[in-house]
């Protein structure tokens, strides 16, 4: 019973210090996000857009004959906000960045076909990848998550 007991102890204590670790090394590798729009738009004057696996699908650039105009969200109109976050996030009023609901099933729907079918991104986080943009990897969403 007492070989039994330490064991337990040392399996927890281990847990705990791996579970820190993962924490700290979480901690350090997020990035700073911009304090406001200009300052990500100051970053460049390329738009790229990509497909699902990350491939750049078209880029394009600012110049007189390619106009991209800036809309404010209050001139937006509210049925399109609505439509937006509906396709894209559908418990975005009801979470607080990730939607542990949503990846949970979709964990279990990508483990059932042994293949990458649903994914679970929320709103919060497609807009931290498009501000620091990272490989498509598990530890990018790890990070996602946590700046989201």
């Amino acid at each position: 019973m007492k070989r039994l007991k330490k064991i337990f102890f040392l399996s927890l204590s281990l847990s705990l210090l791996g579970l820190g670790l993962l924490a700290f090394i979480s901690f350090l590798s997020l990035k700073a996000l911009p304090d406001s729009l200009s300052q990500l738009l100051d970053q460049g004057d390329r738009i790229q857009i990509l497909d699902r696996l990350g491939e750049p699908l078209s880029q394009t650039y600012q110049n007189p004959w390619n106009n991209h105009d800036l809309v404010k969200l209050h001139q937006v109109p509210s049925f399109l906000k609505s439509a937006f976050i509906l396709s894209e996030d559908k418990r975005f009023y009801e979470h607080q960045g990730i939607d542990w609901q949503a990846r949970l099933a979709a964990l279990w729907v990508n483990i059932r076909h042994l293949s990458a079918l649903r994914g679970a991104s929320t709103i919060s986080e497609q807009v931290v990848r498009l501000i620091h943009p990272r490989p498509r990897t598990l530890w990018s969403r790890w990070l996602e998550g946590f700046e989201a």
